[in-house]
């Protein structure tokens, strides 16, 4: 998938503002980036989600789809974290992020 393509599937999530994890699960699985080893673009161990989210604003693409599985996984294991963490204005600014780092020459 080209940047381009990226950058309108990421655009059309933003735009929509919904809190369904699927929605952002299938969004990573189309355009490949679903990364099953998340855990190794983390810098806390046991993984901390919150200090993990601290790293957003210097993150690069890669680390953006780290984060965002990581989040999802996070609701796998507790029920109901990845509504909270939308609500608590979390989720989007992962995907602003990426938005932001792959427009840069586009």
């Amino acid at each position: 998938m080209t940047k381009s393509e990226k950058l309108r599937e990421i655009q059309e999530i933003l735009e929509l503002k919904n809190p369904q994890e699927n929605l952002y699960a299938d969004l990573l699985k189309t355009m490949g980036d679903l990364k099953t080893n998340y855990g190794d673009y983390m810098i806390t161990e046991p993984i901390d989600c919150n200090e993990e989210l601290k790293r957003i604003s210097g993150a690069d693409y890669e680390l953006c789809t780290a984060l965002l599985t990581m989040l999802l996984r996070e609701d796998h294991f507790s029920n109901g974290s990845f509504d909270r963490r939308f609500a608590d204005g979390q989720v989007l600014p992962v995907l602003m992020r990426m938005k932001d780092v792959l427009s840069v020459g586009v």
